[in-house]
């Protein structure tokens, strides 16, 4: 009897299917990582640009209560600016006899939101800030 050395087709071909499925998950999981990378590079420049809107927005000399839109590539944006009403300690009639006085200071919400599509769905970053600004005795609270 002559013994053999090698490997049987069969241990070859069952070799050959596990390597073939370990190089199929590495590249799914590749894909997958550049899936991730490319939406955390969106979310990033989303944020950079509502950032940016609101440090406009912090750097009039004069805020006014308005609405803004538009876009930037692929970001559709919104930015709101408007005073916040006082909250006032205690009963509602006192309220009734406060007047609002021309430059009074008051405080102002700044908000801005950018939207995108994304393969799952839209995707949407909000940023808010507060900034102390005179309210003009016209403006709604």
């Amino acid at each position: 009897m002559r013994l053999q050395k090698g490997f049987t087709l069969l241990e070859v071909m069952i070799a050959a299917s596990i390597m073939a499925i370990g190089i199929v998950a590495a590249l799914e999981l590749f894909g997958g990582s550049m899936n991730l990378a490319g939406e955390a590079d969106h979310q990033s420049k989303a944020t950079v640009l509502a950032n940016a809107l609101i440090d406009e927005e912090l750097w009039r000399d004069v805020l006014e209560a308005n609405e803004r839109t538009g876009s930037e590539g692929q970001f559709n944006w919104k930015v709101v600016t408007q005073p916040i009403e006082r909250e006032l300690v205690g009963e509602k009639e006192d309220q009734s006899d406060l007047h609002k006085a021309t430059g009074e200071l008051g405080l102002w919400l700044i908000q801005a939101e950018v939207r995108w599509q994304a393969p799952l769905g839209e995707k949407t970053i909000l940023l808010e800030t507060a900034r102390i600004g005179e309210v003009s005795s016209d403006a709604d609270f």
